[in-house]
């Protein structure tokens, strides 16, 4: 959709201009691998004989270039450089949020991305607007947003998937499963959509099995997804797997340090395999969270 978009925008702004001019805007769009369309799009951004919208959107093209090869730090700067020029670059504004939001900048994400879909209804922006609401707890207004995205892109996986978190949170539990169901046959890989189904399966108590598998397949595809370890070491816990549970919660503790499931559960991994230093472990994890011990219980995990 976003390329789509681009490519028009640069059609009409080059209806009339000299051939040399079009040929370096064209060459920044139409390369194909990551380092070509840098070095394209590089060549567009400098030239001064481009409009400022010529040059915003080649510097747009770049920061998505440099934001699939992983460098992000690269890509805010060309996005921070195409809104200079033009403020109302919406595939700049995209950009822009959907990396401010995968650091957690939620405040800082919002504002750009409520823009973006002001001048551009993408269902990218409405669903990443939507992920920062559940963040929040405003759930309902979520699931409004992830309508309107899906009314875009039907079989967007990331929107199901939010959607049906957000539903889960506000209690119809039917309505995710169709949700995270819809997810996963769209996108097989998507981390979010394998652990939100994971756990909507453990706290009902039904498809263990395939639980397991979604718990798996999450971290698989992301060994980063927080929920998607969660999930495997507590099922690990069940089936008494102590070692293999211990390091899907080290896992989550090194993304998030302090978080009481993943360190209670490791104190429970250490202290049924021997290692009674594993209550220290616990005990933290009442001090971040007084009831743990019983959502352990409710989850079916014998801690002593």
């Amino acid at each position: 959709m976003r390329r789509i978009w681009l490519l028009g925008a640069v059609v009409a702004l080059t209806a009339c201009e000299r051939p040399a001019e079009v040929s370096d805007s064209e060459r920044c769009l139409t390369a194909e691998e990551a380092e070509a369309k840098i070095e394209a799009c590089t060549v567009a951004a400098q030239n001064q004989s481009l409009t400022p919208e010529q040059r915003s959107v080649a510097f747009s093209t770049r920061g998505d270039a440099f934001d699939v090869a992983g460098d992000v730090t690269a890509a805010l700067r060309d996005y921070a450089s195409a809104i200079e020029l033009d403020a109302e670059n919406p595939a700049a504004l995209l950009g822009r949020g959907r990396i401010l939001l995968a650091s957690g900048q939620l405040d800082a994400a919002e504002p750009v991305l409520r823009r973006a879909i002001e001048l551009h209804q993408s269902g990218e922006a409405n669903q990443l607007v939507g992920e920062i609401l559940v963040r929040r707890g405003e759930f309902s207004e979520a699931i409004t947003l992830f309508n309107t995205a899906l009314s875009h892109e039907p079989r967007s996986a990331r929107a199901l998937a939010g959607r049906a978190r957000a539903k889960q949170r506000l209690g119809d539990l039917d309505g995710a499963a169709s949700d995270y169901d819809q997810a996963v046959r769209a996108d097989s890989n998507l981390a979010e959509a394998r652990a939100g189904r994971c756990w909507l399966d453990l706290n009902e108590e039904r498809e263990l099995e395939r639980a397991r598998q979604d718990a798996e397949a999450a971290v698989s595809a992301d060994p980063r997804n927080v929920e998607g370890q969660l999930c495997l070491g507590v099922l690990q816990l069940r089936e008494g797997e102590w070692g293999n549970a211990k390091t899907s919660f080290e896992a989550a503790l090194a993304v998030e340090s302090g978080n009481p499931i993943a360190l209670f559960g490791r104190g429970v991994a250490r202290r049924r395999s021997g290692d009674n230093d594993g209550t220290d472990d616990m005990n933290l994890a009442r001090d971040f969270d007084g009831h743990i011990g019983q959502q352990f219980d409710d989850l079916g995990v014998r801690t002593y």
